[in-house]
């Protein structure tokens, strides 16, 4: 199964990544650099209230209700979790809204671009209810229907940014708003289907002996309360000098860095679809006891994962100078050190990433929230003083130095968890 579902999830990321690569020479061509500039950030903003708004739940939705002893309880669970995160969003919208100004002027660098938050509020909406819907999914182990899900929004989110911006008559705030209600319906259709899948497995019959209760909401919501913590601090971790380079360098600054930094970003589909497979199969094992299992199968995701990301990175670092401004337009120029910088960013990211996950299957939460603390910290102390100097390049080399401290820091941590994690060059079997 994680073969197939991990094939099968690939097959849809890499459609995804590739059709948003595609749009980048579109966005940058038909809309001006500042227009380019405001639409990353405003996905910028969205990554960083996603764990606000769903309260780090999709994380513990998976690892406590992945076993499927389970099965026959998730669609209670379903029911009051979406509840708490309705009543976040609201919270989240009405705080918003009243310092629209405050927000436009942080995420945005001129508070006439509060006109952007009607637009950015429906990609929140959107987005967490997609995430949601998924994290139930992929509990129940429908990892085909997220990844038709995936082409489905792929499909749709770069169907309508065609057709709102390829005239380049439309301005931003014109068309971000439509954007947004056609992801919002793509979110409404994903969170019926899963709510329909839940409903059936509560209907079936038992294949296994039920457990006795749903894990209380006291037990569920204080193990992800550390966790939106720890998706906060990573999200500023990967977006701090976004706000830095607005400030400083404006919105046209900004767009060359985000193109930069989305053409770097290329090997993260590598960790992205291998965790999301990994961990509802982690959680599994863990859960029976199985924990030489987990070391042998977080191994070997490490060797694909490297044994794939690292040359990818590699030729990015050395093509990047030249690729971007042939992608896009010649006025998007990005020093070589940026290129190498995020290389080395993504490739040590994505070891975290795949560690993270037994550490959080251990219970070890706030220990890991105590890292991201630290490396948001190393960041932005790094972006400081980096950034001012060299610029862009000095954001891409803060960048890498956080998330080379927060690798090293998650190796040791998973090696007391499973005994010793292998390293990745001595894995020579693929993902079983």
């Amino acid at each position: 199964m994680l073969r197939s579902d991990t094939a099968m999830y690939g097959g849809a990321v890499f459609i995804d990544r590739l059709l948003a690569l595609l749009l980048l020479p579109l966005l940058t061509r038909a809309i001006g650099e500042a227009d380019y500039g405001a639409w990353t950030q405003t996905l910028v903003v969205s990554s960083l209230l996603m764990p606000l708004v769903l309260f780090a739940l999709p994380t513990t939705i998976v690892r406590s209700f992945a076993p499927a002893a389970l099965a026959r309880l998730r669609w209670l669970a379903f029911g009051r979790l979406g509840g708490v995160v309705l009543a976040l969003f609201a919270v989240a919208a009405l705080a918003g809204w009243a310092a629209r100004e405050g927000v436009a002027e942080l995420a945005w660098g001129d508070d006439g671009r509060a006109v952007l938050l009607p637009g950015l509020l429906l990609v929140l909406a959107a987005d967490a209810g997609i995430e949601f819907a998924n994290a139930w999914l992929r509990a129940a182990g429908r990892i085909g229907w997220i990844a038709w899900g995936l082409l489905a929004r792929s499909a749709l989110r770069y169907a309508v940014v065609w057709a709102l911006v390829a005239d380049g008559s439309r301005a931003l705030q014109a068309w971000l708003p439509v954007y947004g209600v056609s992801q919002l319906a793509l979110a409404a259709a994903l969170l019926i289907l899963a709510a329909r899948v839940l409903q059936a497995e509560a209907q079936a019959p038992p294949a296994q002996p039920p457990a006795a209760e749903v894990p209380r909401m006291a037990e569920l919501l204080s193990f992800s309360a550390p966790l939106v913590g720890l998706a906060l601090f990573g999200a500023l971790n990967a977006s701090f000098d976004r706000f830095l380079l607005v400030q400083a360098l404006g919105l046209e600054a900004v767009a060359t860095y985000a193109a930069a930094v989305s053409l770097s970003a290329v090997p993260a589909v590598f960790y992205s679809v291998l965790g999301f497979t990994l961990f509802p199969v982690l959680a599994r094992a863990w859960h029976g006891q199985r924990r030489d299992e987990a070391a042998r199968l977080t191994g070997q995701a490490l060797a694909v994962f490297v044994g794939l990301a690292l040359p990818v990175g590699l030729a990015l670092a050395v093509a990047g100078p030249w690729l971007l401004p042939w992608l896009t337009t010649a006025s998007y120029q990005a020093p070589w050190p940026v290129f190498a910088g995020q290389a080395v960013a993504v490739l040590a990211f994505g070891i975290y990433q795949v560690l993270l996950y037994t550490l959080l299957l251990d219970g070890r939460s706030l220990q890991v929230l105590g890292m991201a603390m630290v490396a948001a910290a190393l960041n932005a102390v790094a972006n400081l003083w980096l950034l001012p100097r060299f610029g862009m390049s000095g954001a891409a080399a803060a960048a890498a130095l956080a998330n080379l401290a927060v690798m090293g820091w998650a190796w040791q941590a998973a090696g007391r968890v499973l005994g010793r994690v292998p390293a990745p060059w001595r894995w020579r079997s693929s993902l079983g």
